[in-house]
């Protein structure tokens, strides 16, 4: 699979071993979020809905909500 690192994402005092890397995928031209606790991975989110492809803020919210841990 073909990506480009596009940010990175730390956890908050209540949530230091987060972190979220949103990545561009080249093949399929839409954005991912990789969530990870510590070093790791636990899942990567392809940011469409139904078809939908989603913007880079779009990303950005879902990495930051992973990271201050408003998703479980």
């Amino acid at each position: 699979m073909k990506r480009k690192l596009i940010s990175e994402f730390w956890g908050d005092e209540k949530n230091p071993d987060r972190k979220a890397e949103i990545h561009h995928n080249l093949i399929y031209d839409h954005f991912e979020v990789d969530f990870y606790n510590k070093t790791e991975l636990k899942e990567t989110r392809d940011m469409k809905t139904n078809g939908v492809i989603h913007s880079l803020r779009y990303a950005e919210d879902a990495a930051e909500n992973w990271c201050l841990g408003y998703i479980p």
